[in-house]
């Protein structure tokens, strides 16, 4: 047989090509969505392992202190912010020595000297613990000189560090804790500047006063914070024992989600600034966005650097940037009541994963919670929805009641709304104290 008569034997015509073609994608586009699906799967796995892995830092701090630590606490306040934090500090901060994240806490703790951080010993017993990680990640980070000085005439930072919006100064702020980073979420922490956060601590149903401590003075507005409104198992100064949450701990939302801010104008992203009249009425903060964007002319609130919202600093406890209230539900806009920046307002939790949101309750389980979750008077035009002190039930239905950590609501919900897992032991008694966070 001729070669060439041989070779042409085996060669595809143009219509077998084709339906081969056709045929590969045909399984593709059947794959993809597959393919898709598993990612998704996967994101949100490991997005509900960094949850759980934080309620295990909280249980853990309160096993240690039998109390957990305030939303916004630390040292301070100072005439100078570069000379403490300022008493805002995130409970976040609080509990990174109870998720792996020891080399972090020794540095934080300890007073911080630019130059000669890595030769100080760490912790209480001197041990030294060390992190290659963390190591080239302060290596290439060189921050300002410390306000103060030693008897060495050596300049430093005091322990527990500056204010959390002094990040450019302090490289510790810069350090984004991997279980504070939902895979979902791709947007990067910018460089030199505070590490972003995906998860936020719930405050309660409150929106006047909610980011304030309680009785705290507020010459702003002539009068006192109000100590009504604090009413989730996080508060700014206030330490909650798990005996304080007699609702249940399984019933009382922790930790919620949140999306950083890329640039866009997605409500989930940020904050919309100066908004009135949403403590009597929460349903005007769903109005100022159309089809998941805040709508033009909406003031945006923004960190002190400009470059980012919710989720912006993890180590700041302000109600805006690390913190969520239980009024409107997941996925929805977020909204404040003046023209400065102001710790009330209402703050929703939100995520990348499709129309849900997970929450860390406060017995370790976690639950995904639906878009559509009843929000009692929050959706609609109400006056006279403003929480009171506790024990009163919330106005916001069963997500309010989910905030609250002794309303005294029966929440009952289906399957399609909420999934639970796993739980934690409950410590069985209160005991007392001397520290403090």
């Amino acid at each position: 047989m001729p070669m060439s008569e041989r070779s042409s034997k085996y060669r595809f015509s143009i219509l077998q090509l084709l339906v081969v073609l056709t045929a590969v994608g045909v399984l593709l586009a059947l794959l993809l969505p597959a393919i898709t699906t598993t990612r998704e799967a996967a994101r949100l796995m490991s997005c509900g392992n960094n949850l759980r892995q934080i309620g295990l830092g909280f249980h853990n701090y309160h096993s240690a202190y039998k109390q957990l630590p305030p939303a916004c606490g630390g040292t301070g306040p100072t005439s100078k912010d570069s000379c403490s934090n300022q008493c805002r500090l995130s409970a976040l901060v609080a509990i990174s020595c109870f998720i792996e994240s020891s080399p972090f806490w020794g540095c934080v703790s300890n007073p911080y000297y630019p130059e000669e951080w890595a030769s100080l010993p760490i912790g209480p017993s001197e041990a030294v613990k060390r992190s290659p990680y963390f190591d080239a990640f302060m290596a290439e980070r060189s921050g300002a000189a410390g306000p103060l000085v030693d008897s060495s005439n050596q300049r430093y930072f005091p322990a527990m560090g500056p204010a959390p919006w002094r990040a450019k100064d302090y490289p510790p702020w810069q350090y984004g804790q991997p279980t504070y980073h939902c895979p979902a979420d791709q947007n990067p922490s910018p460089n030199g500047r505070a590490a972003f956060s995906n998860y936020v601590l719930c405050y309660g149903d409150g929106i006047v006063d909610v980011g304030y401590v309680p009785g705290e003075p507020l010459s702003f507005r002539g009068r006192n914070a109000s100590s009504g409104n604090q009413r989730g198992i996080f508060a700014n100064g206030v330490n909650v024992r798990f005996d304080d949450v007699t609702d249940g701990l399984a019933n009382t939302a922790m930790v919620g989600e949140t999306v950083t801010f890329n640039g866009n104008r997605d409500v989930r992203r940020s904050v919309a600034a100066n908004i009135a009249g949403i403590a009597e009425t929460p349903s005007l903060c769903l109005k100022v966005a159309s089809r998941g964007n805040y709508s033009d002319g909406i003031v945006l609130r923004m960190t002190p650097d400009g470059v980012a919202s919710r989720g912006g600093n993890w180590a700041d406890g302000a109600i805006t940037w690390t913190g969520f209230n239980t009024v409107l539900p997941p996925n929805s806009p977020s909204c404040d009541r003046e023209s400065k920046h102001h710790f009330d307002g209402i703050f929703s939790t939100a995520s990348l994963h499709r129309d849900i949101a997970q929450v860390l309750m406060a017995d370790g389980s976690v639950k995904a919670i639906s878009n559509s979750i009843d929000t009692g008077a929050a959706g609609r035009s109400a006056s006279n929805v403003l929480p009171h002190e506790l024990p009163t039930e919330s106005p916001f239905g069963v997500w309010g009641a989910m905030g609250t950590r002794s309303g005294e609501e029966s929440i009952q919900h289906s399957d399609e709304s909420l999934s639970l897992d796993g739980k934690l032991p409950i410590p069985p008694k209160r005991y007392l104290t001397p520290f403090g966070w």
